[in-house]
């Protein structure tokens, strides 16, 4: 085997950019470790409404809703967003009409993304919320589950019917059983 002299220039360049790596790395340790410390932060001033105390009634404060409250506030609304997969991959946001039924969100659906995505059972995020931007309150309730498509007829076999404010037809009905309900308030 035969050795190559390396040209200096080319080690001095390896060298500079394994320094430049070596800073990178540190710097993006510190942005994670600063990213890490402000969301400790952020999680310490996050209490259920349960835990407020009279100390804690200034502005801006940020409370955790229970699962009783949030299907309350939930039933205070017709109106609330879809989150879900539409065509190639990318994430679409809608306005939806809505009833609860039991635990359960159905929202009234005609062809098209949201209703395959329900075809396809995808995880969904439905939200809904309250506030007041004069006195910068309000709350807000999301609802993570899979999607799924049903029939007209099966849904009223149920104890609620959403009934959609825009026209057209309609015949299928989303329906979102809950895996995860969290909801936040701001006072």
């Amino acid at each position: 085997m035969r050795l190559v002299n390396v040209p200096r220039i080319l080690v001095a360049q390896a060298s500079r950019h394994g320094l430049l790596a070596l800073d990178n790395a540190r710097e993006a340790t510190l942005a994670v470790g600063h990213a890490v410390a402000q969301r400790a932060e952020l999680t310490r001033l996050l209490r259920p409404d349960s835990d407020a105390g009279e100390d804690d009634e200034a502005d801006g404060v940020l409370r955790l809703l229970t699962a009783d409250e949030c299907k309350r506030l939930l039933a205070t609304r017709q109106v609330g967003r879809l989150a879900f997969i539409a065509r190639a991959g990318v994430p679409d946001i809608v306005p939806v009409n809505y009833v609860l039924d039991g635990d359960d969100v159905l929202i009234r659906s005609g062809p098209g993304p949201k209703l395959q995505a329900a075809e396809r059972r995808e995880l969904v995020a439905f939200e809904v919320d309250g506030f007041d931007e004069t006195a910068h309150a309000g709350w807000s309730v999301v609802v993570h589950g899979r999607a799924v498509r049903e029939s007209l007829a099966q849904a009223r076999s149920g104890r609620a019917s959403a009934e959609p404010w825009a026209a057209g037809p309609r015949h299928s009905v989303i329906r979102i059983s809950p895996a995860r309900l969290t909801g936040r308030r701001v006072l």
